[in-house]
């Protein structure tokens, strides 16, 4: 329990950690209207090992979706749907998408194929006794041919759009939604929310609920990433990601050589990173005593500049009401009043007499982070779009 728990927190702190000092954001791209996406090609009953106690009725879903990484070609993704107990209300289920965190790259990952944790059964079966249906994609890649592009946005944006797309075609479904997403799922959540009005623009999105949010831009450094570590000596559990994002490089790229983002020491277990899911590529990553010191080239900064223009949110300006929530400790008290000691605090805060609070166009209650402590409380804003 312990080992997965700081799993947990390391997936957490790594998305907390890549904060920007700038919202220059890029411009969403459309897809081309030419390429059919969003349509149901299959639906079979969900194996029940697979699936949540509090679901009525629950599929794998396989659906056309455009593969988000190149942006040209039509491609298959999957996923599940979990429909609540009980007589369908008049006009459908209103629609929870849920966009899972980190499970690996490799297809044998996807959460369709294997068994929940106990903390999504919890957390989705909560949502499904309120009487909201769950749509969950698995994303590109995972239960699908290819390699799952890591924390590529517009790959994830496109997956989770259509899934949407596609269960509404064949299922129940309220064109009521919110977009809910953990860590990874954070960032696939908020990409789908940026993306939307382009490439799903009938879709209506009600909300969007994020919990250990990424945020990469043009400062976002490796030395940031891994500053977080107690012990620098010790293993560190977040380099499974960053092996993760080599191989989604990798795979563009046949020509990146591993050795020169990665020690001697790492390489074994860089090599077992394509096919292993998280928990026992964390597991051999511990085993082999990796850290930032003992595993990273210099050039892996490179490497992240490359990947940067990838996992970068199309816009920060989003239309309906969104909800972030980071740990003070980790986000406002500690790593805000480090980076900004003097400057300007990160786009989605503002300065008050030593704390940092979020921005009301972020969302509509903010923690403010008091700089004697790490306690929060929550204030009501007004939201606002700017």
């Amino acid at each position: 329990m312990f080992h997965r728990l700081w799993r947990f927190i390391s997936a957490a702190l790594f998305a907390s950690l890549v904060i920007g000092r700038a919202a220059h954001a890029i411009t969403p791209e459309t897809a081309p209207a030419t390429l059919p996406h969003g349509a149901i090609v299959d639906r079979q009953p969900l194996d029940a090992d697979h699936g949540l106690p509090e679901a009525g009725e629950q599929f794998r879903i396989r659906y056309s979706s455009i593969d988000g990484v190149g942006g040209t070609e039509a491609r298959e993704d999957t996923g599940a749907v979990f429909l609540p107990k009980g007589p369908t209300p008049p006009g459908g289920w209103p629609v929870v998408v849920w966009a899972h965190g980190t499970v690996g790259v490799a297809s044998a990952c996807a959460p369709s194929l294997n068994v929940r944790s106990q903390r999504d059964m919890q957390y989705l079966g909560t949502w499904l006794s309120l009487g909201f249906a769950i749509v969950a994609p698995d994303y590109a890649g995972l239960g699908s041919p290819g390699l799952h592009h890591y924390l590529n946005s517009r790959a994830q944006a496109y997956s989770v759009l259509d899934s949407l797309l596609a269960a509404r075609s064949v299922f129940p479904l309220q064109n009521r939604v919110v977009l809910v997403g953990q860590s990874q799922g954070a960032h696939a959540a908020f990409s789908a929310a940026g993306y939307q009005p382009q490439y799903a623009p009938d879709v209506k999105v009600i909300a969007t609920v994020l919990t250990g949010t990424p945020y990469f831009n043009a400062q976002t450094s490796a030395a940031m990433l891994f500053a977080s570590q107690p012990d620098p000596g010790a293993p560190d559990p977040k380099i499974p990601y960053a092996m993760y994002l080599f191989l989604s490089a990798a795979d563009r790229d046949p020509t990146m050589q591993a050795s020169r983002y990665f020690s001697p020491q790492a390489l074994p277990v860089l090599n077992e990173a394509r096919t292993l899911c998280i928990d026992e590529l964390t597991d051999h990553s511990t085993a082999a005593g990796l850290n930032a010191g003992n595993s990273m080239q210099p050039d892996i900064q490179k490497l992240l500049d490359n990947q940067t223009p990838s996992l970068r949110y199309p816009t920060l300006h989003i239309k309906h009401p969104v909800f972030i929530g980071m740990t003070c400790r980790s986000s406002c008290n500690k790593r805000l009043r480090a980076m900004w000691p003097k400057r300007e605090p990160p786009p989605w805060c503002v300065r008050t007499k030593g704390s940092i609070t979020m921005r009301p166009s972020i969302r509509r209650s903010a923690i403010r982070c008091h700089s004697s402590s790490t306690s929060c409380r929550r204030e009501s804003v007004r939201t606002h779009n700017n």
